[in-house]
């Protein structure tokens, strides 16, 4: 680390030069941090004590940001409670005038909204008043209550409806438009999906899930909020019929000589071993990534976290992991991780702890040049980490259609975890006619060996040795 001194709000991390403001202690909590960093991009203390000044207003106005959404916050809360305590009969000042009871409700409210007004302003108590009325309801007011409700929801998915109201939120300010459930009509939805997906070419995919998570919080408003309309139905976005000229996506294994280019030019020794990992064994990147020591002894490679029951299973590990299997196991519990730099995620995260993987091949593989997309306007490569997985299945069925013997297209199937549908795996057509039309029931393990072994790594061109 560097031994230069530095001022006040900055500190040193590594060689770079950051930021660093405190969070009030009563913010913490809502915040999430005890402070916030900023990286720069200089690294002289001079220039960093310049570049500081509008870093530090700008996090300082992230903070009195949170500070008024904390007001609004509270404002909501207490307007909300205030509402059930009308609709259920029980708002009252509880005093008689002159031996008669006035509009004790109406009374109430005044009081209410009148404090409101001294304390934040006319502005916060004309909308205090709406929400307790029942004439406005904040886009998010509810949305911690839905969550309370459905604890069984992912984060991931708590997430996406986060985010789809933050978009929409946002929406609604650049043109003007209420932040409430009422101002949401269905052509109201209909211009906020032609602003925000439609005209800025926004993927299909990506409209279609933010839509989905506010048709999931609209549902719920009708149901616990008895909101009449939910404008989000039969708004989904269909993708354009692709011309023919034009190609279409289709995944793909790697072909051998993209194995020698992306095994030789990998530059992180992580993500070359989950490929090999993956290319010898057919396992899927989070397969790999959830293997422990226990599951990796007496040469076989143990899945015990899938996505399907097929996919649980017990295979022989090829000989050419051996070198792996052996470094990364070496001084390790039985329940440590195989790959134990890779983070534990959140509970309920749809962040996998294999994702750092996922990003680092896919980074390293564009830069290796090694990319097929069928137009401009594909999002997504042909060739993936899974393309590993495609290419493990694609060197099996070859192996026998050269006459490779112990070892059925059914144990292609049982090696890598997966059902055959309509005669093919991972897309590839499997040769059932060689063999036998009919399943016959799980593999042995000697026919797994058999069918692991008949797949081996190119050689590099001009090497006339074994493949590995």
């Amino acid at each position: 680390m560097p031994s230069k001194k530095l001022g006040t709000h900055l500190e040193w991390h590594g060689n770079r030069i950051r930021v660093v403001i405190r969070v009030p202690p009563s913010m913490v909590a809502r915040v999430g941090r005890t402070k916030l960093k900023q990286t720069l991009q200089t690294t002289d203390p001079l220039e960093a004590e310049r570049e500081k000044v509008d870093v530090i207003k700008r996090l300082r106005g992230t903070l009195k940001g949170e500070r008024t959404a904390v007001v609004q916050s509270s404002i909501v809360t207490d307007a909300l409670e205030l509402k059930r305590l009308r609709e259920a009969g029980e708002l009252s000042m509880g005093v008689e005038y002159e031996g008669e009871v006035g509009d004790s409700e109406g009374d109430a409210l005044a009081v209410h909204v009148d404090a409101v007004e001294q304390q934040h302003g006319h502005a916060a108590a004309q909308t205090f008043a709406a929400i307790a009325l029942g004439i406005q309801t904040p886009l998010p007011a509810l949305l911690q209550r839905m969550f309370a409700e459905k604890a069984g929801l992912s984060i991931g998915y708590r997430d996406d409806i986060k985010r789809a109201l933050g978009r929409l939120e946002a929406w609604c300010d650049s043109k003007r438009t209420p932040k409430t459930v009422e101002a949401i009509t269905q052509r109201v939805a209909g211009r906020f999906i032609h602003d925000q997906f439609i005209e800025p070419g926004v993927s299909i995919k990506t409209a279609n899930k933010d839509l989905s998570a506010l048709r999931s919080y609209w549902r719920w408003l009708a149901k616990r909020h008895g909101t009449k309309e939910n404008p989000w139905l039969q708004q989904s976005l269909e993708a354009p019929k692709q011309r023919r000229e034009e190609g279409s996506a289709k995944k793909r294994p790697f072909t051998d000589d993209e194995v020698r280019t992306l095994l030789k030019g990998i530059r992180t020794e992580r993500e070359r071993e989950f490929s090999k990992l993956s290319a010898l064994s057919g396992l899927r990147l989070e397969e790999v990534a959830g293997l422990r020591v226990r599951d990796c002894v007496n040469g076989c490679l143990r899945v015990t976290d899938a996505k399907t029951p097929s996919g649980l299973r017990t295979i022989p590990a090829h000989p050419a992991l051996a070198p792996i299997i052996i470094k990364r196991s070496k001084d390790k519990a039985p329940d440590a991780y195989l790959f134990h730099d890779l983070e534990e995620q959140r509970p309920g995260s749809k962040r996998d702890r294999s994702a750092p993987v996922s990003q680092a091949f896919t980074r390293e593989r564009r830069r290796l040049g090694v990319d097929e997309r069928a137009s401009e306007a594909q999002r997504q490569s042909n060739v993936d980490f899974h393309s590993w997985r495609r290419w493990f299945v694609r060197k099996a069925v070859e192996g026998l259609e050269r006459g490779a013997k112990g070892y059925t297209p059914w144990t292609i199937a049982n090696v890598v975890g997966h059902k055959v549908e309509d005669g093919t795996l991972d897309g590839i057509k499997l040769p059932l006619g060689m063999t036998m039309g009919v399943y016959a029931g799980a593999a042995s393990l000697d026919a797994m060996r058999a069918c692991v072994e008949a797949v081996a790594l190119p050689k590099e061109k001009g090497d006339s040795s074994k493949p590995g």
